[in-house]
């Protein structure tokens, strides 16, 4: 008998016909899908985390370690023998959005890889910190089981109390070095000849890229003055030890390799990680500011202290590069600086194919080094999630709370891209709108509206129910002309966007609004039956 968990996915699968060839039949027949209900998931682990073989909690050392703890709460899904010239690890991806939704939608593993005609051994991990679920597991917090989006806001309370408890700011812990033989990472070592990551499962994930990427990759660079960097950005394959390497401009590998180049210097030494922890794989995507320090911090000190735990790295063999020793591969090389050339274009996270860029570097790779069997990650940017959010997103909202106390929390929808939204205690004519106006200036807020406290910006019927009925576009709106956009909008013609700012909270009659703004009847409900809908469910 199977779950209702395997009977939705069968039925998505079969209804939209993705697998319409007969090499995708023959995948479905041989594949394996591990979803088990939030009740059977809490029976099996006995109210705790566990993993197979033993216990692990968090902070996890490897990405290994998160993906047993995904899967002891049947929450990875398992296909082998997909293939990928026909696009149906993209196709399982959209297949199993649809059927969940973005933010309950399992993570995916891909045993075995068709790729330009070959059949290459995984495994390929992907969606890899999407599930609400992820925002508690990865801080060793008490998941809720019943109501998975709760989990988001578990850890916003989590990681609230330890910000004020450190001035806003992360508390840093330095890394710890390990010797070489105690580095998982350096398991295996290839050199010369035998390097050709065109054997590894990296894929095309759209038919309009301009051929297979590396897009989970953290590039490691360093300055002379600014120190060591890491961050995520694509990288174009275009031969056996050759990748091209994309840092957007204001991205801070693209500033130090212009920094190179205006030295004069003609190389720069790189290194690419894969298969990173799930804390330096958060970080490499993002950023978490330390806003009362007058310098940027060690990034590495930064995952130690999300971690609560020291990361345990290692040098690079061909330099000083430090890395994560806990990771499955990794790529060490020289980015030449002599010869730019045409990159792109490739499916970006706004969910359009992105731009050709002109003037990006070549990364030659001389030595790779990595664990057995190692596991590689893909983002199908756009399909699915990046990174878990409760620590970034509480970290900015108190810094705009310093200057607005009324916020209460805001929250982006990662499948409405540029829209931004805001809950307040509204608590004087006009706040609203002046808040909006303060939140529109933050670089990916190109549509921000702000509510009431009575509804939810997790929920985006709520929102929709908001600007339907509570939102006066003439008196309640400020449209901005000229403003920077964020590095991927698809409708910006110069890097530049108009920008709206939304006051969609009930207009008061100061404002505009009417004598008296009629109840929600929820609200009215739920005041007389708090516990109706709890009660029910039980019944």
């Amino acid at each position: 008998m199977t779950s209702p968990r395997k009977d939705k996915v069968a039925e998505a699968l079969s209804r939209r016909g993705f697998m319409a060839s007969s090499a995708a039949v023959a995948a479905a027949s041989t594949s394996h899908i591990a979803l088990s209900s939030s009740a059977q998931a809490m029976e099996q682990r006995g109210g705790r985390v566990f993993r197979r073989g033993g216990s692990q909690t968090a902070p996890f050392d490897s990405i290994r370690d998160m993906i047993d703890v995904m899967d002891s709460y049947g929450l990875v899904a398992t296909f082998k023998n997909v293939d990928q010239d026909a696009y149906e690890a993209t196709s399982i991806m959209y297949a199993l959005e649809d059927t969940y939704g973005l933010y309950e939608m399992p993570l995916v593993k891909f045993e075995n890889i068709k790729i330009s005609g070959e059949w290459i051994k995984g495994p390929l991990i992907a969606n890899g910190q999407a599930h609400h679920i992820q925002e508690t597991l990865l801080w060793g917090l008490e998941p809720d089981l019943d109501n998975y989006q709760n989990n988001y806001r578990i850890a916003r309370k989590h990681w609230e109390k330890i910000f004020r408890d450190n001035d806003g700011s992360v508390p840093l812990i330095k890394p710890v070095t390990v010797a070489r033989d105690d580095a998982p990472c350096k398991e295996v070592t290839l050199e010369g000849d035998e390097i050709d990551i065109t054997k590894m499962a990296f894929i095309q994930g759209n038919p309009g890229d301009a051929g297979r990427y590396i897009n989970t990759g953290s590039t490691f660079t360093k300055d002379p003055e600014w120190g060591q960097n890491f961050g995520t950005y694509r990288c174009q394959i275009i031969g056996p030890t050759q990748v091209i390497l994309n840092s957007e401009p204001r991205q801070t590998a693209n500033r130090m390799i212009a920094r190179a180049v205006e030295r004069g210097e003609t190389s720069m030494p790189m290194a690419i990680v894969f298969g990173q922890d799930p804390v330096t794989w958060m970080i490499s995507g993002t950023r978490i500011p330390n806003p009362f320090t007058s310098a940027p911090p060690d990034e590495l000190e930064v995952v130690g202290g999300l971690r609560g735990k020291p990361l345990e790295i290692i040098t690079c063999d061909t330099n000083d590069l430090l890395i994560p020793a806990h990771c499955e591969l990794v790529l060490e090389g020289e980015l030449d600086l002599t010869n730019p050339m045409a990159e792109g274009p490739y499916h970006e996270t706004y969910g359009y194919m992105g731009n050709r860029n002109e003037g990006r570097f070549v990364f030659n790779i001389t030595r790779v080094t990595h664990r057995k069997n190692p596991i590689l990650m893909n983002s199908f940017t756009s399909i699915g999630g990046g990174f878990v959010k409760a620590p970034m997103d509480m970290q900015r909202d108190m810094g705009w709370q310093k200057e607005y106390p009324q916020i209460i929390e805001s929250y982006y929808h990662d499948n409405a891209k540029g829209v931004y939204f805001v809950r307040i205690k509204k608590d004087r004519p006009g706040i609203g709108l002046e808040i909006a106006k303060h939140v529109a200036q933050y670089l990916i807020s190109k549509v921000t509206v702000v509510v009431d406290e009575d509804l939810d910006p997790m929920r985006i019927d709520e929102m929709w129910l908001a600007l339907g009925s509570r939102w006066q576009p003439g008196p309640a709106s400020e449209i901005y002309k000229n403003k920077r956009a964020s590095f991927f909008e698809p409708s910006s013609p110069d890097g530049t966007t108009s920008k709206i700012a939304i006051d969609a909270t009930m207009q008061w009659p100061e404002e505009g609004g009417p004598q008296v703004f009629p109840s929600l009847n929820r609200n009215l409900y739920e005041e007389t039956a708090p516990n109706g809908v709890a009660d029910v469910r039980k019944k």
